[in-house]
């Protein structure tokens, strides 16, 4: 039987990091987040919805979504982000549960992590019994992305305004992988997890 597994982190947190040392362990990925992106390029429904909604603006000289300028748009705007999550997370979830039967129908027991940015706010994990969080704190999140990204200071305090705090991640987790340090720290961190996952599943059901 397969195991799923929602992962998830705000901006900055290293979840993407993480998902790529699960999947080095033999996990399946999905990256609901690219699944997402991929709703909205042209000539989808979802790119209809979002110029529908949006406007023309957010369209960039190629024709696709400008992810930028709808960005600018949406965070720190809480009724525009709630109307392109409307959009999008429909038609994010359809299409991650049909690459999950295609996973399992190739590998009934696989682990399958379902990774995504906006599990906590949206209250799904596709599916998925457990719920994995990648956690920062604020001020080490913030000089990655300045740093690191190049990001202006307000822009992405302004983004993680708009997501999740800390504690309510911490609090809906089955699973809290911290990441306030170094890449072997964190890679010690995901073996952790990724052990008492195996020992989990290797455990005899009562």
């Amino acid at each position: 039987m397969a195991t799923l597994v929602g992962l998830t982190g705000g901006i900055g947190s290293g979840k993407s990091t993480v998902a790529r040392l699960l999947e080095e362990r033999g996990a399946r990925v999905i990256d609901a987040d690219r699944v997402a992106h991929e709703i909205y390029s042209p000539g989808t429904l979802g790119y209809e919805r979002v110029i529908e909604r949006f406007g023309r603006g957010v369209v960039a000289e190629d024709g696709a979504i400008d992810r930028a300028k709808l960005g600018g748009l949406v965070f720190g705007n809480r009724e525009a982000l709630e109307d392109l999550n409307r959009i999008v997370h429909p038609l994010v979830r359809a299409e991650v549960a049909s690459r999950i039967a295609q996973i399992v129908a190739d590998d009934a027991n696989a682990v399958i992590v379902i990774e995504a940015a906006l599990m906590t706010e949206t209250g799904w994990s596709g599916g998925a019994g457990r719920l994995w969080t990648v956690l920062s704190e604020p001020q080490v999140v913030l000089d990655r992305l300045t740093r690191i990204r190049g990001m202006d200071p307000a822009e992405a305090r302004l983004r993680m305004a708009s997501q999740a705090s800390n504690d309510t991640r911490r609090r809906v987790a089955s699973q809290v992988i911290e990441n306030n340090g170094t890449l072997m720290e964190l890679e010690a961190e995901v073996q952790e997890a990724w052990s008492g996952l195996q020992d989990e599943l290797a455990a005899p059901s009562v």
